[in-house]
Order: structure tokens, then sequence, then C-alpha cells
């Protein structure tokens, strides 16, 4: 390479320095040499810049120019100048002749790619699949390969990779914390039986998800873990919600008032979570015992008698919130500790607003979740006694709750590219939203198409329209008349999709399905995936509407599927309420949790990654206070609904 060749070069890159010309010299390969930064002094990109120039005007060394060029690279990226380190190899790629420069090089701009985007995983992915040799770069690539898990969702792979990064052990072992506690307790057993140096933290995510909820059980594991894994970083520095988890008290409501609607248009709704509140607390009558006491303490004589205890149970009473103002629901439950309810979001709002902070609250229903400023009267009102942080819950049976899990299991299925049908109203349109928005966290994630359809005969018009069947038709047609013989054709579907997601009613769904498998083409070498939530399933379904709904994979609370563990409950209900719709029947179901979460409320916020098994769910809390679920998969097959296997 001639140095004029070589000045252009450089000023191409980062028009940094010049030269005058210099005659042509021949090409000098030096043996291979260590490319580490020299970690002793800090040098800037300007010093190697001018390095290079010099070193190779005095002996021509391409090899200490190019090594000099990229540790050049390697300090711009230590400025934050990624953006000129890229220009730079890009030009210095096509002058490397050495292998380990290559590496260099490469590792250079994958890291800065990932620097400046979010969106260059798959410019990562393509470098380090290249890599045939890591010539001492072993803890860079594995940092790059940990990235690339976590933008995949693959958290154990992320953990396993990021053993071999060269990070401050501390700060390894919590993001390693981090990424485990992400699994579910399957995902963990089978961990841990193939990752051994991962075990520390297996064996505590593991514990957290078995035994957080009987605290004393937690603190048994907690101490022989320890022992265990003395000097680890995780066990010299316990994961601070663990600490804060120890420091809690289960939430030990003596009374408890529900605030719910009993008369008036959501009289309904209230009462099948009134019965389902009722159902859980009948239950478990150990549960709401809170102590044996004396009847008479001065009397020795009863003490002695097992006839002079009596049990002395939790109270609950439950107020008609319907029409209530905040200040009349607030004088309702002064006398309360632990209020359940109320169902209306402006009521929940209003409440919170002026109930004191020694209240706690598990609201029924989902609010917008923003800071007020105390007025003058409730900051004169606060004592130091209730200064900390009022405990306020909500739990709803949302609706995109199930939208999101839907995209994330579709795509934990290796799909790519859904397309949506949805029902022209606020609710599926709100579902659809949610499954786009959750769809498209993951980077490089392709737009799913999306079509709302008002009527039974604009369905069948969308579905054709959105499989491109119509266009289809209409090539057909089109060689019918060109051709002077009998033309035979048979629609075809387009290819690039492989998922369907509906969000509808039962009613359109058995329309729906039908629909969508008649215009898929036989020619087509997989069928296409079919998915919906909880709105297109109903209990009422017969073995002919069933069959309407073959292979669908839908979202629904345990509760409302077979074999639950919770079949005495369920007869029994069925019993009382042989005719009641779907939807009061999850309202049942609603109340039914919503009373057994109260004493675990606490430690469930406190780690979101524990959940406790419910008629609605799986549910946690994160540290907003706000409960989260999720579902069950199960699919239709033929006249019968089968449970599927959890991601």
């Amino acid at each position: 390479m001639s140095f004029p060749a070589f000045i252009v070069f450089s000023i191409a890159t980062l028009c940094l320095f010049s030269c005058s010309s210099d005659p042509t010299r021949p090409t000098k390969i030096a043996p291979v040499q260590s490319l580490e930064t020299n970690i002793e002094e800090t040098k800037d990109s300007n010093f190697y810049l001018n390095q290079a120039k010099q070193n190779y005007a005095q002996n021509n060394d391409v090899y200490q120019r190019n090594n000099d060029l990229l540790q050049a690279a390697e300090a711009l990226q230590a400025e934050q100048q990624c953006a000129k380190s890229i220009r730079m190899l890009k030009v210095l790629q096509a002058e490397l002749q050495d292998n380990r420069h290559k590496t260099h090089s490469n590792l250079i701009l994958a890291e800065c790619y990932l620097i400046l985007s979010d969106q260059a995983f798959d410019s990562v992915e393509s470098i380090l699949t290249s890599f045939d040799n890591t010539y001492g770069f072993q803890t860079r690539i594995a940092a790059l390969q940990a990235q690339l898990q976590v933008n995949r969702k693959q958290w154990l792979k992320a953990a396993t990779a990021l053993q071999n990064a060269d990070i401050d052990e501390l700060q390894k072992s919590n993001t390693t914390w981090q990424w485990i506690k992400k699994l579910d307790l399957a995902e963990l057993e089978q961990a841990r039986l193939s990752e051994s140096a991962l075990q520390p933290w297996l064996q505590l995510a593991i514990i957290v998800k078995r035994f957080a909820l009987a605290p004393e059980q937690f603190k048994q594991q907690l101490v022989s873990w320890q022992s265990r894994h003395l000097g680890h970083p995780l066990v010299t520095s316990l994961p601070e919600e663990i600490e804060q988890s120890l420091l809690q008290s289960p939430i030990q409501a003596k009374r408890i008032a529900v605030l719910l609607p009993l008369t008036g248009r959501l009289a309904n709704q209230g009462l099948a979570i009134k019965e389902g509140i009722l159902a859980a607390y009948l239950e478990d009558l150990t549960g709401a015992e809170l102590n044996l006491i004396a009847q008479s303490e001065g009397d020795e004589s009863l003490d002695k008698s097992p006839l002079s205890r009596i049990q002395q149970y939790r109270e609950i009473r439950f107020f008609d919130s319907a029409l209530k103002t905040a200040q009349q629901l607030n004088e309702t439950v002064a006398e309360f500790d632990v209020i359940l309810g109320p169902l209306v979001k402006e009521q929940i709002i209003d409440l919170t607003a002026v109930l004191p902070t020694d209240k706690i609250l598990l609201a029924l229903n989902r609010v917008e979740l923003k800071t007020n400023t105390s007025t003058i009267e409730q900051l004169d009102r606060v004592t130091e006694s209730n200064l900390t942080a009022a405990e306020h819950y909500y739990f709803s049976l949302a609706p995109e709750d199930e939208a999101q899990q839907l995209a994330l299991h579709i795509q934990q299925k290796q799909l790519v590219r859904p397309i949506i049908f949805a029902a022209d109203n606020p609710t599926t349109k709100r579902m659809a939203e949610a499954f786009i928005a959750q769809w498209l966290e993951t980077p490089n994630a392709i737009q799913p198409d999306l079509t709302i359809f008002t009527d039974n005969k604009d369905m069948r018009t969308r579905v054709s329209e959105m499989l491109d069947v119509a266009q289809s038709k209409k090539r057909i047609r089109q060689m019918e008349v060109m051709s002077d013989v009998e033309v035979f054709g048979m629609e075809r579907n387009r290819r690039d999709i492989d998922a369907m997601v509906l969000f509808a009613n039962p009613e359109q769904t058995k329309l729906l399905n039908p629909i969508i498998e008649a215009s898929l083409s036989p020619f087509a070498r997989q069928s296409l995936s079919v998915f919906a939530s909880s709105r297109s399933y109903s209990s009422d379904l017969n073995s002919n509407s069933l069959r309407d709904l073959r292979n669908l994979t839908f979202t629904d609370m345990p509760w409302m599927l077979p074999e639950h563990s919770w079949q005495p409950l369920a007869n029994q209900t069925k019993q009382l309420w042989p005719q009641r719709q779907d939807t009061l029947i999850r309202l049942f179901a609603m109340g039914f949790d919503a009373y057994n979460l109260l004493p675990n409320l606490r430690v469930l916020k406190t780690l979101p990654q524990t959940v406790k098994q419910g008629l609605t769910g799986e549910i946690n809390i994160d540290d907003k206070g706000v409960l989260h679920r999720r579902l069950p998969l199960a699919q239709v097959a033929q006249d019968r609904v089968k449970l599927l296997a959890m991601d």
C-alpha cells in the first residue's frame, strides 16, 4: 500500500490528520503480538492516530500501523465516539491481513453497534458467528453473547454467557440474579440439573418461588442455602428485595370492609364478587380464626375449662358503594383496617385521595397511577405515625394482560408475522393495541397487520382481503378470460404470515375460525396457528360449537377450564347458579382470589417474581401494587378442550 493511499485512507476515516506523499514500500507482516489496550496509561485516539502516522512513515510497518489504528478505534469507543470508530474500521478492514486484527476489528464494530442502537442485534449476531478463534477476547465476546440472549429473552443462556465476561463480581452477581429470577419454577428446576456454574442463583430463585409465602420455611431455607455458599457474592450481598421481604410480616386483617355496588346497574357484578369473597371466607374458617380468648379474664375457674374459651373470627362486612361519594366511603370504613373495593374506577381514584395511609386497600379495578400533591388540609392531618406510604393494591381482570401474554407466547413459538382480527368495540380494540405494543418491544419485530370488522358480512370480506384470497380469485378469473380452454384453479392465501390472532366474542369466533380454515390453501406447507383470548371461549359451548373452534389456542383463567383443582367448589357454584353467565362466573373467581390474597400482598409486591396460584391464574404484583395474572393456555381439539403446557 502506498503512503499517499494511506493518507487518503486516514482522511477518509476521521479527517484528523494528513501527511505528504512517500514512495511505495513493500508490505511487512510483523509477528503476532498482544493487542490488549495498555491500561497503565490512558491515551486518547489522537495519540494512536499520530503514532500510526509517524511509525508508518519511519519503518513502513503495516502490521504496527493497523495495530495502532485499532487502538485508536478502541479509544474512540471509550471517548463515546462510536460513529467515528465505525467509519474508520469500515475503511481499515480492507487493509487487515492478520486474523487477530480482523477479530479485534469486528469485536469493536459489534460493541459500537450495540452502543449506538438497540436495533443492531442481527448485525452483531452475524459478526459473532464469523469468529473462528477468540484470540484472547473471550470475555468481551461473552459480554456480547449475553446481550444477544437478553434481546431474545433467553435469560438462562444470557446468565450462562455472562459468567465468562470480565466485569466486577458483585455487578455480575446482581445482573445474573435479575435474569435468573425471570425464569419460572419448571425452568429453574430443569436448569439446576445442568448449569453447575449458576447453582447459587438457581437455588435461591427456587427457594423464593417455593417458600416466599411461608415466612418460617423461607427463613429456614435461606439459612441452609447461605451455609452451602459461604463467601459467594450473592450470599455476602443478598438481593435487596429478599432482605426487605424478611423484615415484613403478613397482613393480619382483623376487620375487613368490602365496598361493592350491590344496587344499581352494576349490582349483578357486585353480587358475584361478594359471593366469591364469602366462599373464600367460609372455605377456610381456620384461616379466618384470629385467636382463642377467655370469656372472663378474672375468673380462674373459667380459664381452666375448655368451655370458657371461644373462637374469635376475622370480621368482614359488606357495604353498598353505589352512588356514594369518596368522603362517605371514607367515613364508612373508618373503623376497619383493610378495605376490599371499590369496583368503579372513579370511586377508586377519589377514595385513594382521601383514605388515611394506615388503611390497606385492595381495589377491585386498575387505574392510572399518578403522583398526587397533598392539599394543605391533608398535610395538616399527617402525623409521625402515618408518614409511611399507603398500601394500595389494584386487582383487575384486565383484558390487556391476556393480549400481552399472547404476544409473548407467539414470539416464544418462533412465529414472526401474525395478523390480527378484532371486533369493532372498545375492549377488543384495546386488546389489539396492547398486543401490538408488546409485540414491538422486541427489536426488529415486524409490525402486525390489524383488521377491524363490524359485522358477520364484513368479517368474511376482511378475512378474504387480509389473506389475499380475493386477489387470488381475481387472478383466476383473469386467466379464465384470457384462456381458450377451461381453467381449473384454486385460491391461494398469502404465504408471509404464520399466525392469526382473534379478539372477538364466542359467536364471532365460531364464524371466524371456519372462514379462516376455508380461506387457507391446501398447498401451504404448514397450517396457520390461530390464537384467541378468553373472550372467544365460553363454558356453555356444546360439542358442535367446539368443533367450529377446533385447533384454536386461547388463554383463560383456570377456573373456566377443565381439570382444575377446585372441582368441589365448582360443583357447588353450578348447583347454586346453574344459569349464571361466564362474566359473572369469572367475577366470582376474582372475589375468591381477592380475599385469599390479603395475607400475601406485601410479600408479593416485594418479590414480584413470586406468584400465588388462584382461580383467576398465577398472580404476581409489581412494585406499584398492580396485580398481574398469567393464564394457562388451552386448545380446542375436535369437541373438547385440552390444557397446554405453560411456556
